[in-house]
C-alpha cells in the first residue's frame, strides 16, 4: 500500500518506513482480476550476505527502495483494478514507545564494577607475586631509605627533650649480687656488696664534685668525697684519715698507664666540648643537614635497589627469637655498577642539596672534589665479584631479615652474616644481628618493648665464650638496672659478675663542694717521709674500719704484720 502522507510504497507495512505515518486502510470489497499476469517474485541477496555500503538489485517490478523519494510529478504506478486507499481517519492508534536503553546500561555498569572489585580485592593479591615477583623485593630495601628521614627527625626530637644540661647530678645505687673469678666469690674476701654514688658535673666550668659510698645493705661503710677544677683533684676519706689530699689530673692518668697515642690528655674542657653539642638549642643546627643527608642517602638507596637483580623463592614461615613471621624470601644480588649507582646518586644528592652543600665544600677546599670522591670510590670496587644475600619480606613490604653466606666474601670461610628486624609493632624494637664464621659465633640482639630495652651479645669461639648483658627499665625519671652481667671463659680466665641498680639525673643549681672544701690538702705527688709516716699510722689506727669492709681472713692476712709492729 502506498503512504497516504509521503505517497511512498510502503506495501503491508503498518507504518510508513520512510515518515513514520500509520497506514490504516479502509475495507474493500474483492474484485475478481481478469487475465491478471503472475507477479514476478523478487529475488535479493540476504542481508547478511550484501556487500557492506552496496544496495541490493531489484527486479522492474520490485517497489522502490527504502528511503528514496519517487520522481517529482510522477505517479507511483498502480494496478488500476484494486482501489486507492483512502486517507486515515483523523483518529489514528499511537506508535508503541521505544523501550529505553537506560536500565540495561545501568546493570552492566553494576557488572562491571563487580568484577573489578573483585579483581581489585580478591584476585589481585594473589596474582601480585606472579606477575612482579620482585617488586616487593625492591620495595622493601626502598622502604629502609624511606624512613630514614623520619628516624633521624625522632632522633633529634628525643635528644632535643632529653638534652643533657650544663650542670647535670647523677645518682645511683650499683649492688653487686655476684662476682666470681676462677670459681671464688669475692664474697670470700669482701662483706661491701653495693656502692651508692651521688655526683655533680659542670662542663661549662669543667668542674665535677661528688661522694662514692661503699655499703653493706644500707649500712654505709666507708666514703670517698672529691672535687676538680679539671686540671686538680681534692679528696677525703674520712673513715681513716683527717687529712684532705690533692692530685694532679695528669699524675693520673700517667699512673694509669694510658698509652699517649690513645689521644689526648684528659681535659675537662673536651668533655664540656662533647656534652654541649647535646644541649637542645646546639642540636637544632644540625637537625636539617642530617635530614638532608637521610634525604640523600635515600635516593642512593633507591638507585641501588632498581639497580640490583632478584630472584624470588618461596613463602615460608621464619621462626624468629620473637615468634613466627610469615615471609617471602628473595635472593639479590649485589653488582659493582649497582654500588656505583647507588653511592654516585648520593654524592649527587650531597652536593645539590642546599643544606648540605655547604659541608661538602669544605671537602672541595681540602682537594676532594664531587667528581674526583666518586672516581675513588669507583676505584675501590673495582673488579668486585657479584656478592648474592638472602632477604625475608614480610605482607608490609619491610625488610625481616638479610643474610649473606661468607664464602661469598671470603673464599676461604664458611658461615653466615645475618641482621633481623623482628619486632612486633615497630620491627625495629628487636633487632638481632648474627656472625658465624668457622669456629666464631657472636650474636647482638637489642630489644625495647614499653619503657624496657636490653642489650645481649654472646659470643664463643670454640669452647670460649663470652656473654654482657644490660636490661634497664624507665619509671618515670628513675632508671632501673634489672641486671649487668657479664660471663666469661676466655683463656686462663673463668669469671661471672651480675650487678643491679638504678640511677637517674636532675640539674642542679650549686655544687656541694670546692677546693676550700679540702683545706690544707697533702699533695700525694710530693708527700714528705714525714706525711707518710703520719699516715700510715693514721690507717692503721682506723683499721677497723676494714673489718666492716673485708671477710676476717683477708684482715688478718693485710694487718697481721701492721698490728704486730714489725
Amino acid at each position: 500500500m502506498f503512504c497516504t502522507k509521503c505517497g511512498y510504497n510502503a506495501g503491508t507495512a503498518k507504518f510508513c518506513p520512510k515518515c513514520g505515518n500509520p497506514l490504516n486502510p479502509q475495507p474493500v470489497q474483492e474484485t475478481p482480476v481478469q487475465n491478471e499476469p503472475a507477479p514476478q517474485t523478487v529475488q535479493s541477496e540476504p542481508v547478511a550476505q550484501q556487500q557492506f555500503g552496496t544496495q541490493p538489485q531489484f527486479n522492474e517490478t520490485v517497489q522502490p527502495q527504502f528511503g528514496t523519494q519517487p520522481q517529482s510529478g510522477a505517479v507511483p504506478p498502480v494496478n488500476v483494478d484494486v482501489p486507492r486507499y483512502q486517507e486515515a481517519p483523523p483518529m489514528q492508534p499511537q506508535p508503541k514507545k521505544k523501550k529505553k536503553k537506560w536500565p540495561l546500561v545501568v546493570a552492566i555498569l553494576v557488572v562491571l564494577v563487580a568484577i573489578i572489585t573483585a579483581v581489585v580485592i580478591v584476585v589481585l593479591p594473589k596474582l601480585k607475586k606472579e606477575l612482579s615477583p620482585t617488586k616487593n623485593a625492591v620495595t622493601a630495601i626502598k622502604n629502609v631509605g624511606a624512613s630514614l628521614e623520619d628516624s633521624v627527625d625522632n632522633l633529634f626530637n628525643n635528644l632535643g627533650a632529653g638534652s643533657i644540661s650544663d650542670k647535670t647530678e647523677f645518682s645511683g645505687t650499683f649492688k653487686f649480687d655476684n662476682m666470681t673469678v676462677n670459681g671464688e666469690s669475692y664474697s670470700k674476701y669482701v662483706k661491701a656488696d653495693s656502692v651508692k654514688y651521688d655526683i655533680q658535673a659542670d662542663t661549662s666550668m669543667q668542674k665535677a664534685a661528688g661522694d662514692l659510698k661503699l655499703q653493706n645493705g644500707n649500712a654505709e661503710l666507708l666514703t670517698v668525697s672529691f672535687y676538680t677544677d679539671g686540671s686538680t683533684v681534692y679528696f677525703k676519706i674520712p673513715e681513716l684519715f683527717t687529712e684532705t689530699f690533692s692530685m694532679s689530673v695528669n699524675q693520673i692518668v700517667n699512673d694509669t698507664d694510658i698509652d699517649s697515642s690513645f689521644g689526648y690528655p684528659f681535659d675537662m674542657s673536651d668533655i664540656s666540648g662533647y656534652l654541649s653539642a647535646l644541649n637542645s638549642g646546639n642540636l637544632s643546627q644540625y637537625k636539617e643537614p642530617a635530614k638532608a643527608a637521610a634525604r640523600a642517602l635515600a635516593k642512593g638507596i633507591d638507585a641501588f635497589a632498581d639497580e640490583c637483580q632478584y630472584g624470588q623463592n618461596e613463602s615460608l614461615t621464619y621462626k624468629s627469637d620473637n615468634g613466627d613471621i610469615e615471609v617471602t624470601e628473595y635472593s639479590v644480588t649485589v653488582t659493582e655498577n649497582a654500588i656505583k649507582v647507588g653511592v654516585d646518586t648520593a654524592i649527587d644528592a650531597l652536593y645539590a642539596d642546599s643544606a648540605t652543600s655547604a659541608y661538602m665544600s669544605m671537602l672541595t677546599i681540602a682537594g676532594v672534589t664531587q667528581d674526583s670522591l666518586k672516581k675513588e670510590i669507583a676505584s675501590s670496587i673495582q673488579g668486585m665479584d657479584p656478592v648474592t644475600f638472602s632477604m625475608y619480606v614480610n605482607k608490609d613490604d619491610k625488610i625481616v631479615r638479610v643474610s649473606v653466606d661468607v664464602s661469598d666474601i671470603d673464599e676461604y670461610s664458611n658461615g653466615e652474616i645475618a641482621i633481623s628486624f623482628v619486632g612486633k609493632d615497630n620491627i625495629s624494637d628487636y633487632v638481632v644481628i648474627e656472625a658465624a664464621a668457622d669456629n666464631f659465633n657472636t650474636k647482638f640482639t637489642i630489644h625495647n618493648s614499653d619503657n624496657r630495652s636490653s642489650v645481649i651479645v654472646d659470643a664463643k669461639n670454640g669452647n670460649e665464650y663470652m656473654k654482657m648483658k644490660l636490661d634497664c627499665s624507665l619509671s618515670g625519671s628513675n632508671v632501673n638496672i634489672n641486671e649487668m652481667s657479664i660471663d666469661m671463659n676466655t683463656e686462663d680466665v673463668k669469671a661471672n659478675m651480675k650487678i643491679t641498680g638504678d640511677y637517674s639525673q636532675k640539674e642542679f643549681s650549686s655544687m656541694k663542694y670546692s677546693s676550700s672544701s679540702f683545706p690544707k690538702p697533702v699533695n700525694v705527688d710530693k708527700m714528705t717521709s714525714a706525711q707518710q709516716t703520719a699516715l700510715v699510722t693514721e690507717f692503721v689506727k682506723n683499721s677497723a674500719v676494714f673489718k666492716k669492709i673485708i671477710s676476717d681472713d683477708l684482715y688478718k692476712q693485710l694487718f697481721s704484720v701492721a698490728l704486730s709492729g714489725n
